[in-house]
């Protein structure tokens, strides 16, 4: 299903916009804006689904959504209502000559490296809840100095932040290795095709034992798991697609050569079966 392009009400006097929302139900449908959100669930729970992956949310969790990132929250009716309080930005506008600044640029940095969302750890949900109360309590001046210590709080837990979708992303720095960054592109563009662990060694230069050890050293992960998490993401993007057919073709379709390894792997990767997925999947979108 193609996400609606929601246009955020964003006043012309404001960079950084705080919307506080006391509604019986979330927008009900999947939707994207150009805006960054920071959301703050003060009540309420339920689930929430962002491009292909779907996350549970209960009173006081916080989300990131990226720019232009699918997704749509449904709350579970028997709390009787919902309660949010959402800090919209877009690093595009006129934030962006702020944020661009010499002494700020580690905040863009920042935001740029997750442009895919993330959730807030349980450990540090009270920290960032008092940084938005503050700002949403600020005069226009004061949250713009706010939304400042807030991002910088958020930059402070960078290390523990994991993407709301896709696979997790692989950060090599401006010293990163050219040839990890190409092995890893080439995965990207070739995940479908049954690539081997002597192939891709051999495309390092290495042997398939310094190959293992130089990836996992590279990239926190073993070459096996990267790949699958590849493969799973095209078969999450698949089953939630109009031209989903059966989860066997999916399987194929995605890089698996037997139906029995993807539901292994599938469920190994986001804790459900794909069948189970599916369910979840079009719960949210249709009811």
């Amino acid at each position: 299903m193609k996400p609606i392009q929601y246009r955020v009400p964003v006043p012309k006097d404001r960079t950084v916009f705080i919307q506080e929302d006391f509604l019986d139900k979330f927008y009900p449908h999947m939707h994207c804006h150009e805006e960054y959100q920071l959301i703050w669930i003060k009540e309420g729970n339920g689930q929430l689904l962002v491009d292909d992956h779907v996350h549970d949310f209960e009173r006081g969790d916080i989300f990131l959504l990226g720019s232009n990132q699918a997704h749509v929250f449904k709350n579970d009716f028997r709390v009787g209502y919902v309660q949010s309080v959402s800090v919209f930005f877009n690093v595009k506008g006129s934030l962006s000559a702020i944020l661009n600044m010499p002494e700020l640029r580690m905040l863009l940095d920042f935001i740029d490296k997750n442009g895919r969302g993330f959730k807030v750890p349980k450990i540090h949900l009270a920290q960032i809840s008092r940084r938005i109360e503050a700002l949403k309590n600020s005069d226009s001046l004061g949250q713009l100095v706010s939304f400042f210590y807030l991002l910088k709080s958020l930059n402070r837990l960078s290390l523990k932040l994991k993407p709301l979708s896709g696979v997790t992303s692989v950060d090599f720095g401006t010293g990163g290795s050219f040839r990890i960054t190409a092995l890893c592109d080439f995965l990207e563009n070739n995940y479908k095709e049954n690539i081997g662990l002597n192939e891709i060694a051999e495309r390092a230069n290495l042997t398939p034992q310094a190959f293992c050890r130089y990836f996992k050293k590279s990239t926190g992960k073993t070459f096996v798991s990267y790949l699958n998490e590849l493969r799973v993401r095209e078969a999450c993007r698949l089953l939630g697609g109009q031209d989903y057919d059966c989860i066997s073709i999916v399987a194929y379709h995605s890089g698996f050569n037997s139906i029995t390894n993807f539901n292994r792997v599938f469920r190994s990767i986001l804790g459900i079966s794909p069948k189970m997925y599916v369910a979840n999947y079009k719960h949210l979108l249709y009811e």
